[in-house]
């Protein structure tokens, strides 16, 4: 775009250069033409007299004839005698300065015809220039006046010149941030009532099965303390229900709001890794699911401590809750009595930390969606969210990782979270 500009100047500089020495050429060559005109005046006037002189005086010799005409002693008696017989007749000072007057008068004609015609050619130029320039400036101001109805879609046309061009350009480049701005704040808007929707949806349960325990509660105080007990468990277990809720929710506003500034510093994602499995044995035991490590995926079962350390930048915190929150998912989906099987890549491109299960597998409709937030899959469990991947996923791409899923239907489903280096 600025090239295009430059180049118009450019072409509108030349245009005006040209102009000029097409102006100074006309008015050259019309007062040689004037000038030419005049010289062939007299030279036809002198040849008329020699003419003359010879039909005349025929005695003349022709050298005696130009020794006439070109004798300086000669022409000056002469000039005398024919000033004095011109004046008879009325040809006097008064008449020759009078044929001058009128020569000058045609050059000076000549001359203000020209530039007469210049300036009104540019004149009328100017006023189409400005013309111009005013259509555009109305435009435009219509153009704001649609901005400020909330209308987006609209897209200048291209302006004739330069200047106006460039302001023309900023306001659409300032419009397509606008729009961008609206999209994205309407997005937002939709997204936060989606989830605050579904955030009540998934409320709605844990406090009303906490409210009937209560009123049962209540209603019988010599219920017997068996029951009692198992009445306040349940409430316990619905309260821890919606405190993890709640504390995952904070999480991801956390890093939409973008005051989450993850740390860069060297970590080791195996520590990480073994770190969520320590964090996860009494789930993995609860589920009747082992956690154990092969070499790579689908490999042979090794020993973690004989992969050593895989060092890298990081936010070793917040990349432990990414990681424990996929192992728990793979948990949670394995059948009792199967493995979780982790393995890790350390190359100098990039870290890889694997994950995989044997369980029922992710239907093809779902796998899309998986990262959605609240989004429950067919095989979700009843205390399923569906947050716990998408704040994985979020944690993960603000770290510089990206997360890869496969699956196949009762086959199981493989979690692959790659750090590029």
């Amino acid at each position: 775009m600025d090239l295009s500009r430059r180049r118009k100047r450019q072409i509108n500089r030349l245009m005006a250069v040209l102009f000029a020495i097409i102006l100074a050429v006309v008015l050259l060559y019309g007062n040689i033409l004037l000038v030419s005109r005049q010289k062939r005046q007299e030279r036809q006037m002198i040849t008329a007299m020699v003419g003359m002189l010879r039909k005349e005086m025929p005695s003349l010799s022709d050298k005696e004839l130009m020794d006439l005409i070109k004798d300086p002693d000669e022409i000056e008696h002469r000039l005398e005698t024919g000033e004095l017989l011109l004046q008879k007749y009325g040809y006097d000072d008064w008449f020759f300065a009078k044929q001058e007057r009128e020569n000058m008068w045609q050059l000076i004609l000549f001359n203000s015809s020209v530039i007469f015609i210049t300036a009104l050619t540019c004149i009328l130029m100017y006023a189409l220039h400005r013309r111009r320039v005013h259509r555009e400036v109305r435009r435009l101001q219509r153009y704001f006046d649609d901005l400020n109805h909330g209308s987006y879609d609209l897209e200048p046309g291209q302006a004739v010149e330069g200047d106006l061009s460039m302001l023309q350009s900023d306001i659409f480049k300032v419009t397509q941030l606008l729009r961008t701005s609206a999209e994205r704040e309407k997005a937002k808007s939709e997204d936060l009532s989606r989830w605050l929707a579904d955030i009540s949806h998934q409320l709605k349960t844990p406090i009303a099965s906490i409210r009937i325990n209560l009123d049962n509660l209540l209603d019988d105080p010599d219920m017997p303390p068996d029951l009692q007990h198992d009445f306040l468990k349940e409430c316990s277990m619905q309260l821890e229900w919606i405190s993890s809720l709640v504390m995952t929710l904070l999480k991801l506003a956390r890093i939409d709001a973008g005051t989450v500034e993850l740390k860069k510093e060297e970590m080791d994602l195996m520590a990480v890794a073994r770190e969520a499995e320590q964090k996860l044995g009494i789930l993995s035991e609860i589920a009747q699911v082992e956690v154990v490590w092969e070499s790579e995926p689908r490999g042979e079962l090794i020993d973690p401590a004989d992969i050593g350390e895989v060092p890298m930048i990081g936010d070793p915190a917040w990349q432990l809750e990414a990681v424990s929150n996929i192992l728990k998912n793979c948990i949670e989906h394995s059948p009792a009595g199967s493995k979780v099987y982790l393995s890790m890549r350390n190359t100098a491109v990039f870290k890889e930390l694997t994950i995989r299960d044997t369980g029922e597998g992710i239907s093809e409709e779902d796998l899309p969606h998986i990262f959605e937030r609240f989004y429950r899959a067919q095989n979700a469990t009843r205390e399923s969210v569906g947050i716990g991947l998408s704040l994985a996923n979020s944690v993960v791409e603000a770290g510089g990782g990206k997360i890869m899923v496969t699956s196949e239907k009762g086959e199981g489903t493989t979690f692959i979270i790659r750090y590029l280096m």
